[in-house]
């Protein structure tokens, strides 16, 4: 529950659901700019019912960049979604961390462009991956500074879910350091190795669960 009055230190943030809606706006225009990195094939002459598939088909690194930043910035608007349902103040660092922490997702759009542009090349792979790790340091940082004595988030928030969130978003920019690594000897595979934060993710949320249950059961 919110409380009713906030910190005094806070109080010049009052509306603090304009920092929830302007995070959720900025979300959503990177990930509808995003589908501009798509081009329509064109087929000049010949039988486009023969050549369209083809094309298509000869476009699947595009597609394939595409959908994994989509799933990228759709699970880093998850996090940041779940971090907040726990934060209910602001202060001035929490919202310039919040504003660094958009501008990597606002730059997505630009670097799923790069990786299209040069399919499968270290570069362009290593770069989104760089700002990814950077981006998971800075909403750590946000969640610590939120959460440290509970100055702006749920005075009732246990001590176990601060630390479970910040165990997974640190192992989320390790998985994107790891894979710069990857990406030397093969870019597809590095991006690939991004959909193990979600696997990842899963597990982890699997134990949260299991061992905040332990903790009920043997508090009865």
């Amino acid at each position: 529950m919110r409380p009713e009055k906030p910190h005094p230190q806070n109080s010049f943030f009052k509306n603090f659901e304009r920092v929830i809606s302007f995070s959720d706006g900025v979300f959503s225009i990177a990930i509808t700019l995003m589908v501009l990195s798509l081009t329509v094939p064109v087929i000049a002459t010949g039988n486009i019912t023969t050549e369209l598939p083809m094309s298509l088909i000869g476009e699947w690194s595009t597609f394939f960049s595409y959908i994994i930043s989509f799933l990228v910035i759709g699970n880093w608007w998850i996090v940041h979604h779940r971090f907040f349902q726990h934060i209910n103040q602001a202060d001035r660092t929490l919202l310039w961390l919040n504003l660094i922490f958009l501008l990597f997702i606002t730059l997505i759009p630009f670097m799923t462009a790069l990786m299209i542009e040069y399919p499968g090349t270290f570069v362009a792979v290593a770069f989104f991956a760089l700002a990814q790790a950077i981006a998971g340091i800075i909403l750590v940082a946000l969640w610590y500074h939120a959460t440290k004595g509970r100055r702006l988030s749920d005075p009732d928030l246990s001590d176990i879910t601060v630390r479970y969130y910040m165990v997974r978003g640190i192992l989320g920019s390790v998985v994107y350091l790891i894979s710069i690594g990857i990406a030397v000897f093969n870019a597809y595979l590095a991006q690939l190795s991004w959909l193990f934060i979600g696997i990842l993710f899963w597990w982890l949320g699997r134990e949260f669960y299991r061992s905040r249950l332990t903790v009920i059961d043997q508090s009865q």
